[in-house]
């Protein structure tokens, strides 16, 4: 029985690691200055990433399923294929979280000023971030066995904050 137990828990914490290892990988992967450019500085903006909240959504799958004609396969593969765009705006929101943060802790490591309080505020809003893109992924692989949809408005919130703090911190002080 012992055994029995010891091998299911195995079972389940590799497949955790091989299942959360290449997004924590991602999470983790430290981001180069020559990434942050001026260019993608200006052009950045979270709501770019705001179509993330519906691609999902329960609301268009069963307009969907209410037509005339409905056919499964037409709902599976539209399933299929927003599963694989909202993997690919996952990748690219944690990229973009990655290059916010370094600039950040970049922009004020070069200031006189004392930052510790807000250096403390980055690292948590970092942790903040690590777990809701987990438990986005948790739910994407829910999702990807037709069990529960993807809410991936905590995620939007961490990048929206951090996007905040950049904008605070590169913003010169008005006198």
């Amino acid at each position: 029985m012992h055994a029995a137990l010891i091998v299911l828990l195995f079972a389940i914490l590799a497949f955790g690691v091989a299942v959360l290892g290449p997004v924590v990988f991602r999470l983790f992967q430290p981001c180069s200055s020559s990434e942050i450019t001026r260019e993608w500085l200006e052009e950045f903006t979270p709501s770019s990433y705001y179509p993330m909240r519906r691609l999902l959504s329960d609301e268009d799958f069963e307009f969907l399923a209410r037509q005339p004609g409905f056919d499964l396969s037409l709902y599976r593969k539209l399933k299929r294929e927003r599963l694989l765009i909202f993997r690919q705006y996952l990748r690219r929101l944690i990229v973009d979280f990655n290059r916010l943060y370094t600039a950040t802790r970049t922009l004020i490591s070069h200031q006189e000023e004392d930052h510790s309080e807000l250096a403390v505020k980055l690292m948590k809003l970092r942790v903040r971030f690590m777990f809701s893109v987990l438990s986005a992924e948790c739910s994407y692989l829910l999702c990807c066995m037709g069990v529960k949809t993807i809410v991936a408005t905590a995620m939007l919130a961490r990048l929206e904050e951090m996007s905040t703090e950049f904008v605070r911190v590169a913003q010169p002080e008005t006198a």
